[in-house]
């Protein structure tokens, strides 16, 4: 093998609050005493648009600080979100930050080791994510940027798991062959899309029994390793 590619929501980090960010905000918006809309997971995709287009990293502090508020008035204004009287969007912004963006998500505790090894050893590593757009910022937030060559979110080029098209972007890329390609990841999709994009496949079941489906499996990232 000379490159692996890897699903990012729970396959290198998960949810800190133990609940995905939909739940989070309207549990935010209940305890803050507002109403909103009915949630639904288009609503990350519309506003992580914005996300995508107007966010950076190198942002100073106040620069950020101005993109939450921004982020948060779209956000409240997608949702209908609805109080007694004017809305502070300012105000809300840090708690919707931590609730949409990089710091609602934790880095599994083998990843880092397990990617130092994977680049130690001459791969070439790749995200292939069904994710909004910005992916990419939020690898680097979280500390993982410096390990993958590629970050590859189907919104960022219009396919979504398992269309083999996705794989295929970040195969072109890594400027590997894919049959020298191995994806890992937790869905049923993960394996099918890779596979019909000519990669090798491992499934990830970091909890309970996987589904049934024919592929080499193993309970977290440590078990790739001599698979290398």
């Amino acid at each position: 093998m000379k490159a692996v590619t890897f699903d990012f929501y729970n396959t290198l980090v998960r949810h800190r609050a133990g609940s995905g960010r939909g739940k989070q905000y309207v549990e935010y918006i209940a305890a803050a005493g507002l109403a909103c809309d009915p949630w639904q997971h288009k609503v990350l995709y519309d506003v992580f648009e914005y996300y995508g287009q107007a966010y950076r990293t190198a942002f100073s502090t106040k620069a950020k600080d101005a993109f939450w508020a921004e982020f948060t008035r779209r956000l409240f204004e997608r949702t209908n979100v609805r109080a007694d009287g004017p809305l502070n969007h300012a105000a809300h912004a840090p708690a919707i930050r931590d609730i949409m963006g990089p710091a609602c998500l934790a880095v599994y505790e083998e990843v880092p080791a397990v990617l130092r090894a994977l680049k130690h050893a001459g791969m070439r590593l790749a995200v292939i994510s069904d994710w909004q757009k910005g992916l990419p910022h939020f690898v680097e937030e979280l500390g993982l940027a410096g390990y993958f060559d590629a970050v590859v979110a189907s919104a960022e080029v219009g396919y979504q798991k398992p269309d083999p098209r996705l794989f295929e972007e970040a195969r072109a890329r890594l400027r590997v062959p894919a049959r020298e390609t191995l994806h890992v990841g937790d869905l049923p999709e993960d394996i099918e899309g890779a596979r019909a994009a000519g990669f090798s496949a491992v499934f990830l079941a970091r909890q309970g029994q996987p589904p049934a489906i024919e592929a080499p499996v193993i309970t977290d990232l440590r078990g790739l390793l001599p698979m290398i």
